[in-house]
């Protein structure tokens, strides 16, 4: 239990940072993109990318500094929302987020390769 309120509490500090960064892009640009509810899981599927291979086998050696990762990646969703924007309706909107929300899984998962074992 203790760990899931540890990961529980991770998360909500990515979703801090990431939320606080991405609002005033999301407020400016609803002028120019139409914003969907499904898009924010640009909030949660990056971030469950991570903890499933920071569960699985591939995680050994890494220490409880390597807990920091998230926040890296944290700071790729106001990015990907400022591209969203600047694309505007020039490309289909809903394919294009959904290529959005891959991408920062994957920018997730390469966080999570680059990044070596951190001492703690």
């Amino acid at each position: 239990m203790e760990e899931f309120n540890a990961m529980f509490l991770i998360w909500l500090i990515h979703v801090g940072i990431a939320a606080a960064l991405s609002a005033p892009i999301v407020f400016f640009g609803r002028k120019r993109v139409h914003w969907r509810s499904w898009e924010l899981l640009t909030l949660v599927l990056p971030f469950c990318t991570w903890l499933c291979l920071d569960q699985s086998e591939l995680s050994l050696g890494k220490s409880l500094a390597n807990l920091g990762e998230p926040f890296f990646f944290s700071l790729a969703i106001p990015v990907a929302a400022l591209v969203r924007v600047a694309v505007g309706t020039k490309v289909n909107e809903k394919i294009f987020a959904g290529v959005l929300i891959a991408v920062l899984c994957g920018v997730a998962a390469a966080v999570f390769f680059v990044v070596p074992s951190l001492p703690e």
